[in-house]
């Protein structure tokens, strides 16, 4: 076929097919743009939302938490008077342990002459003892189970004797020292 039809109205016809061509593209530009600023506010409410139910949530821990703050400054309270307790225990003598230490060191048949006393100044210094004793042969003993206890160190003889009141069941008097151990002790 032969076009016979003027190069004005070609060039006319070039020009529409293009523009319809142009038009489509815009428009379709237009839709995408348009779909592109909807998913971008649909996007910002979705966030916005998730935001203000995050507060929420931390507004109501926040409450629960503080319905729960007299109860933990009483518990650090607590912790605080244990950790004192404890530090007051720990330097406290343990009178009965070091009473019960002696007497086990004691050999059979033997007797102290006078009620022990014992305090905080005592401990750790040399303190005299006297023991009444069936036989001279106590001493050994008292020595060796002296220096087995690890309560007890630095024990020194001072005296064996024989008793002057003339007691029969006790003739043997023992002056000796030792010293408590203060680590031992508590």
């Amino acid at each position: 076929m032969i076009n016979l039809l003027p190069n004005e109205t070609k060039q006319s016809i070039r020009a529409a097919r293009t523009n319809t061509l142009l038009v489509k593209y815009i428009i379709f530009i237009g839709f995408a743009t348009a779909f592109l600023a909807i998913a971008c506010v649909a996007s910002y409410l979705l966030l916005n939302n998730s935001r203000i139910v995050a507060e929420k949530a931390i507004d109501g821990f926040i409450s629960k938490n503080s319905s729960y703050s007299p109860i933990s400054s009483r518990a650090d309270k607590l912790r605080a008077d244990l950790v004192t307790a404890k530090s007051i225990l720990d330097s406290q003598i343990s009178y009965s342990t070091i009473i019960t230490g002696i007497a086990a060191c004691l050999p059979v048949g033997t007797i102290l002459e006078s009620p022990l006393e014992i305090s905080d100044e005592t401990v750790g210094t040399p303190m005299e003892l006297t023991v009444h004793s069936a036989l001279a042969s106590d001493e050994t003993v008292l020595k060796s189970n002296f220096d087995k206890s690890s309560l007890f160190s630095g024990y020194k003889l001072s005296t064996i004797t024989n008793n002057p009141s003339g007691s029969t069941e006790y003739p043997i008097i023992i002056k000796f020292s030792i010293t408590i151990n203060k680590a031992s002790a508590r």
